[in-house]
């Protein structure tokens, strides 16, 4: 995976803030998470301590979240949270990443919004993330990456089943890893990456995709887990 994502939680209400911070431990995504109960005190803080996003909050009593933006020089991204729907379009002028409302339960549309920021610089550097050329033969072919199944490894060469084929490659797991989005492909064994749309069923150490039975390793299992959404 990239590199994890450091964030600060503004927000003034204490049930809020530790309930916006356990969800955020919960995602593995970040290496640190500060909590600052004052969005006044937030402004001078966050010019020492930048951070990759803030969960702000809009309504604070010394100065509303909406404000804080307006004073932000270098903004990071920032996902919004209120318990007022109204502030959503408001936040959305200041092109924020995304909007929660209070009281925030749901940790698949949490995920989701943090997911956004997290791949945001891959999905921009791979053009929308749709599509590569592999080279079979003497031709480069094109790959909807939507069409991927899975790829696995064999020895010098890669196997990647799409829909309807498969297509033998002289590459590396790891170099085709590093060219797939991560939002939709996962490494579940040494020897496997699968697209994690095609997965039809898990268990305690395997998981099926495409009527193929495909080993999960414990090195990637929790990964695979919080990538996800389950019920």
């Amino acid at each position: 995976m990239a590199e994890k994502l450091t964030c600060a939680i503004i927000e003034d209400d204490p049930v809020s803030m530790s309930v916006i911070q356990g969800l955020a431990e919960k995602t593995g995504l970040f290496q640190s998470i500060s909590c600052l109960d004052s969005s006044s005190k937030a402004v001078g803080w966050l010019i020492n301590n930048p951070v990759d996003l803030i969960f702000l909050d809009v309504e604070m009593p010394d100065l509303t979240g909406l404000e804080l933006l307006k004073s932000l020089t270098n903004k990071p991204a920032i996902i919004i949270i209120s318990s007022n729907p109204k502030y959503a379009v408001d936040a959305f002028e200041y092109s924020v990443t995304d909007f929660l409302l209070k009281p925030v339960k749901d940790y698949v549309r949490f995920l989701t919004a943090v997911n956004k920021v997290k791949f945001k610089d891959k999905a921009e550097d791979k053009r929308a993330e749709e599509e590569l050329f592999v080279k079979v033969d003497s031709l480069l072919m094109k790959l909807n990456f939507d069409d991927i199944v899975w790829v696995e490894a064999s020895g010098d060469y890669i196997k990647i089943q799409t829909v309807d084929k498969v297509q033998v490659v002289y590459s590396t797991l790891k170099k085709m890893e590093e060219k797939l989005p991560l939002h939709k492909f996962v490494r579940v064994h040494r020897s496997f990456l699968v697209n994690i749309s095609k997965i039809t069923n898990i268990d305690s150490s395997n998981l099926e995709i495409n009527k193929k039975i495909i080993p999960i390793s414990g090195t990637y299992k929790e990964d695979l887990l919080k990538r996800i959404s389950v019920l």
